[in-house]
């Protein structure tokens, strides 16, 4: 493959995929109520989604690297597919929290793409490719989150609706299964990208010993702790911003998809655009960082009862940061690994965003439910104030060794 072109078909079948992801955020809330759940609940729905990838993803992008790309984004997609099914025709509360779990279980489609970024750019326009991934995911999450709420809403396809027996909500499950078969297609037309390594490197990774070889490397530890903490805070957005849009400004479904449609537009037009322009002037690492700390101040800004105004500036201001901060780690931690292990490490990367998402998803929703709406903001703002000032040791000349996962093998060979 030609080297700094990634597959033309890659963006189409991510934004498939996040139209589909995008289309649940405004949904859940007001789905899990309709079958009886709290706040608790709602976020709970997060944790099941989040919890699997703690430990698969770096197996996922493991797999990804010994037996290519292209059978492990299929094999996602497909679980994908029966996931949103469940969605579709949950008969309960339980039956909902388990087709989310089976979503997360198969989550392997961002670990993949970015890996293939990895795969067909150099290291030092990495960064750019995944700001076009980070745009086209802003892309999918602007169309999603509008999809979703004008699906869900009552007066919309109620006739179709009615001949295949689905509730409005339970009906943008049926929507995704559309969006996740197309996606399959594509993924089926993707060349293979995954570069040919060594023997020894596609030796069985013990999981438990890369993940301490990565937290002992200084550059690719620190990233990755920072990456927890502040997935940790930024995760308040999935599940309890939905609550509290409807609690504290009583917004409808339709509304808050508008609110996190705006959010994506944002992040969209920073990360197609702007951040490929700032990356060659201020690096990643500077963009990492204080992306970070201003993703922060949009989330204390939802701590005290403000107007609705208040609402709208929080979601801009979080959007930049978050839309700087995340392309731009990435490109640093793929600047950091060994090219055999691109795969693993990305998938180290949504390990940790997913147990930070994970600890969101238990936490957040109790905390709204036990003290209130200010609470899970206050503790989510901490915790990203916190991510950013792990960053801050971080060499800004990259003075480190590449990270490459040893095996003991490795080891009495050298």
């Amino acid at each position: 493959m030609k080297p700094n072109r990634p597959p033309a078909l890659l963006p189409l079948m991510l934004l498939l995929e996040l139209v589909a992801l995008g289309a649940t955020f405004p949904v859940i809330a007001y789905f899990v109520r309709e079958l009886g759940g709290t706040a608790f609940h709602i976020t709970l729905c997060f944790f099941f989604t989040a919890a699997p990838k703690i430990f698969l993803q770096p197996i996922w992008g493991d797999w990804s690297d010994k037996i290519g790309r292209k059978p492990i984004l299929a094999a996602g997609i497909l679980g994908s597919i029966i996931g949103y099914a469940g969605w579709a025709y949950a008969p309960s509360l339980g039956w909902f929290l388990v087709a989310r779990a089976v979503v997360g279980l198969f989550g392997t489609q961002l670990t993949v793409a970015t890996a293939i970024i990895a795969d067909t750019m150099k290291p030092e326009d990495r960064a750019k490719g995944l700001g076009v991934l980070g745009a086209t995911a802003g892309l999918g999450f602007i169309l999603g989150p509008l999809a979703g709420g004008l699906i869900a809403s009552a007066d919309t396809l109620v006739e179709l609706k009615q001949f295949v027996g689905l509730t409005s909500y339970a009906f943008v499950g049926a929507f995704n299964l559309a969006l996740e078969g197309g996606a399959l297609l594509i993924a089926l037309l993707l060349p293979e990208t995954a570069p040919k390594v060594a023997t020894h490197l596609r030796r069985r990774t013990n999981s438990l010993r890369l993940w301490r070889q990565a937290f002992a490397h200084q550059g690719v530890g620190l990233i990755l702790i920072s990456t927890l903490v502040g997935s940790t805070g930024t995760s308040v957005l999935q599940g309890t911003l939905v609550i509290l849009a409807a609690d504290r400004w009583g917004f409808a479904v339709g509304q808050t998809g508008k609110a996190l449609a705006l959010y994506f537009l944002i992040s969209a037009l920073v990360q197609g655009g702007a951040i490929r322009y700032l990356v060659p002037k201020l690096g990643e690492l500077f963009l990492a960082q204080w992306g970070t700390f201003l993703a922060a101040i949009g989330i204390a800004l939802l701590v005290p009862n403000l107007p609705v105004l208040w609402l709208w500036v929080a979601l801009t201001v979080i959007a930049i940061g978050a839309s700087l901060n995340t392309p731009s780690l990435t490109a640093l931690l793929s600047r950091y690994t060994h090219i055999g292990d691109q795969g693993k490490v990305q998938g180290l990367n949504q390990g940790v965003t997913g147990l930070g998402r994970s600890i969101s998803g238990i936490s957040m929703g109790w905390l709204y439910d036990a003290f209130g709406p200010f609470m899970p903001f206050a503790i989510s703002a901490i915790l990203t104030f916190a991510g950013f000032a792990i960053l801050l040791p971080i060499d800004p000349k990259h003075r480190y060794e590449t990270f490459h996962s040893q095996h003991p093998a490795d080891e009495e060979e050298s």
